[in-house]
């Protein structure tokens, strides 16, 4: 008992009378693990050591410091001054890697935009008839014409009318946990295509129009109820448990866009915000730690392109 009372006398005065921080990739808000670090007074070191894993990096209140130089490989080193040192330290990256979300090759000619996860039953979410949710995909290859597109949805229980709809966006810069998409044009539309009752998994959309997916652009994707018909034909509005839903699937990347609700101020965000990164910026900020890989997710679905002919 005495040693489990010195214990946490001893972690707790570590917390009151100590500095702590994590450090986090500035644009996508991930941490970033083992990175080295050297705390100067004046020009002497007086400690060095690697950041931990997945949780805050503790410094004594006993060393007397200036400066941390923090240092990572593909990162531009970071000195920052006692005075300015906050819980959250942001790295920048030096070697900027392109965000391909190309997962696979499917045939000669043929990219798969896309994650390729584990699909998530529970996750799945009705097809609302509002543009309020969404996918984007990044082109850093050369122009490509869209020839397919791949999603997943429940057992559907009604014949589902809906469309899936093409734009090219732009994302703002993140400001806290806040990122939000903003529309340039539409790119396309489909006609209005069906969902038949017991259909279910794996729907494949075959484009016989040329859909331009331009090199350096990103492109925004999402899928419009429009109407249930019920076994009369008639349109009709279904219970919720009998609504069409679209499947989820866990993610690894900042790409799926959704309007939020404020609970506080009772009502709907005005732009569709990055879920993923907003709950990454929360968990660095005020967890100290990275959010669970069940925890992000995104919307089943994938894009099959070639590159365009001249």
């Amino acid at each position: 008992m005495k040693n489990t009372i010195l214990y946490f006398l001893l972690f707790f005065s570590l917390e009151i009378f100590s500095q702590k921080f994590i450090v986090v990739d500035k644009e996508t808000y991930d941490l970033v693990e083992s990175v080295s670090f050297k705390i100067y007074n004046g020009d002497q070191i007086v400690y060095e050591d690697i950041t931990k894993k997945n949780k805050a990096t503790i410094i004594p209140e006993y060393l007397k410091y200036d400066k941390i130089k923090f240092t990572k490989t593909d990162y531009k080193t970071l000195t920052i001054e006692t005075e300015y040192l906050n819980e959250a330290v942001y790295l920048i990256k030096e070697i900027i890697q392109l965000d391909d979300l190309v997962i696979s090759t499917k045939k000669e000619g043929s990219i798969i935009f896309g994650e390729s996860n584990r699909i998530i039953n529970s996750q799945s979410k009705f097809i609302t008839s509002e543009i309020d949710s969404g996918i984007i995909f990044k082109n850093n290859h050369s122009n490509l014409d869209i020839s397919q597109t791949i999603f997943y949805v429940d057992k559907v229980k009604f014949k589902t009318a809906y469309k899936i709809h093409f734009f090219e966006v732009e994302e703002s810069l993140p400001s806290g946990n806040l990122q939000t998409l903003h529309f340039i044009k539409k790119i396309y539309s489909t006609d209005t295509l069906y969902l038949n009752p017991k259909q279910k998994n794996r729907i494949e959309i075959e484009h016989k129009e040329d859909i331009l997916f331009e090199e350096g652009k990103t492109l925004f994707v999402c899928i419009e109820l429009l109407y249930y018909l019920n076994e009369n034909h008639q349109k009709f509005t279904p219970t919720n448990k009998d609504k069409t839903k679209l499947k989820f699937q866990f993610s690894n990347e900042n790409n799926y866009y959704a309007k939020t609700y404020n609970i506080t101020k009772g009502k709907e965000s005005v732009y569709l915000e990055n879920s993923n990164l907003m709950v990454k910026y929360d968990f660095a900020n005020y967890l100290f730690k990275t959010p669970s890989k069940r925890i992000l997710i995104t919307p089943a679905i994938q894009l099959q392109a070639k590159e365009v002919k001249l």
